[in-house]
């Protein structure tokens, strides 16, 4: 199955290793953040679902959620 590209229109940074994807439009406007430590992208403005979609599942395949392991005592 081929991976699914993300839309030309957005952006994606991530300024410190383990912290959140930040996804930014065409006009460098903040648009939502994903963590791959859960797996969930917060959206901070209006995105077209077709796009928020498309966009989830480029993050998730592109930074796929990490599980964390209990330390054992």
């Amino acid at each position: 199955m081929k991976t699914p590209s993300a839309p030309a229109s957005f952006n994606f940074k991530r300024p410190n290793p383990d912290g959140p994807v930040l996804v930014f439009n065409e006009h460098s406007y903040l648009m939502g953040e994903y963590i791959p430590r859960s797996g969930k992208t917060t959206w901070h403005r209006v995105v077209l679902a077709t796009q928020r979609e498309q966009l989830e599942r480029w993050l998730a395949e592109r930074y796929p959620a990490r599980k964390t392991v209990a330390a054992s005592n």
